[in-house]
């Protein structure tokens, strides 16, 4: 699970930092 979660985690990560910089804009 640790490794699981360590590469679930910044993939999240990325889509959320993504999505809010993509709607934070448009």
């Amino acid at each position: 699970m640790a490794r699981i979660a360590g590469v679930d985690l910044p993939r999240e990560k990325r889509v959320e930092i993504a999505l809010t910089y993509i709607y934070g804009i448009g």
